[in-house]
């Protein structure tokens, strides 16, 4: 079963599974899941809790001891595993072994990193599906904030107008836990309701925030204004040129490969299954692909090119300038001047 973290409260109505795994890249939803899961332990008489991190320097037989002990002070124990960005077959194997392990007074709560298409068919992942809920934990999209907002907001009795709410999503966009203290410290002012403009301008500083992947998805969607405000933070933040090179790269072969694909007269799902694009991704990219014809899709790919070799030769502001030429390249089938 697949929850996410706003469907757990209605599912431990009926009571606590064995096992939960939880797992994404959005640091405050994931610990509030974490928190709900704990508090229901609780509640149900799991008052001990043992953590361990399932790095190279694990005592996995630690794990195990722990699971089958019984304490004087408790019958029902929680044991937490944190698992790392790559597990390795001896990790996987006894991960497994551990999902066997369950039973009425073990409760297991796993958490890791997000996870590729790949991640998700290996038998450890499969193992932990069959054991229990996957709690999966991604931050909502430009097109949902306001509402995950607005809900924030409401949880503290706080309203905002439309105005002030718009701000808000602008100002602290992929920074929930930044934007979930602000709301937090203007419960605690008293001001008047509904918040205005002014007066979230006045009392919050905003903190954006963006992570590689997150360039992407506007890109494909021709949004090069949003794309070139994204790229430019990702350079405040300290991400590397060279990193977006390879993200970049990653993605615009994948657009040259269907391309190509559809102009040796495949069928584009037959491409996409072929190239390992997800399903979700399918619509984004067939529609990018009515926008960029196989000749904007080589100048492009000739940009980045530039990038890497700018890269290459340590010379970041050149690579910098490249990549946001690159970005202003995504708006439109218009042929390119490839200079940055």
């Amino acid at each position: 079963m697949r929850l996410y973290p706003e469907q757990l409260p209605q599912h431990l109505q009926a009571g606590l599974a064995p096992c939960y795994f939880i797992y994404g890249d959005e640091p405050l939803l994931k610990q509030e899941a974490l928190d709900t899961l704990r508090r229901a332990a609780r509640e149900r008489g799991f008052d001990e809790r043992h953590r361990f991190d399932a790095d190279e320097g694990l005592d996995w037989d630690a794990i195990f001891d722990a699971s089958q002990a019984l304490s004087l002070f408790s019958a029902r124990q929680i044991i937490e595993l944190q698992l790392p960005d790559k597990l390795d077959k001896s990790g996987s194997e006894r991960l497994r072994e551990l999902t066997g392990q369950c039973h009425p007074d073990l409760l297991l709560l796993i958490t890791g990193p997000r996870l590729n298409q790949a991640q998700q068919k290996t038998a450890w992942f499969k193992a932990l599906a069959a054991a229990g809920p996957t709690v999966t934990v991604f931050p909502p999209d430009a097109r949902h904030f306001p509402r995950w907002l607005e809900q924030r907001l409401h949880r503290y009795r706080l309203r905002a107008e439309p105005d002030a709410l718009h701000w808000l999503a602008y100002a602290f966009e992929g920074n929930l836990l930044a934007v979930a203290g602000e709301i937090e410290k203007l419960s605690l002012l008293g001001l008047p309701q509904p918040l205005t403009l002014a007066a979230l301008q006045q009392n919050v500083q905003p903190h954006h925030h963006f992570n590689p992947f997150q360039l992407l998805d506007p890109l494909l969607q021709g949004k090069v204004k949003r794309g070139c405000r994204i790229l430019l933070q990702l350079r405040q933040e300290g991400v590397e040129a060279g990193m977006l090179c390879h993200l970049l790269a990653k993605e615009l072969g994948t657009l040259l490969a269907l391309q190509q694909a559809l102009h040796g007269g495949q069928n584009f799902h037959q491409a996409a299954a072929a190239l390992h694009v997800w399903s979700s991704r399918q619509p984004l990219m067939q529609a990018a692909l009515g926008r960029l014809p196989l000749a904007k899709l080589h100048g492009l790919h000739a940009m980045l090119a530039a990038a890497d070799r700018a890269v290459a030769a340590f010379d970041d502001d050149e690579a910098w300038r490249w990549l946001y030429s690159l970005c202003i390249g995504f708006l439109n089938e218009q042929p390119l001047i490839i200079t940055p």
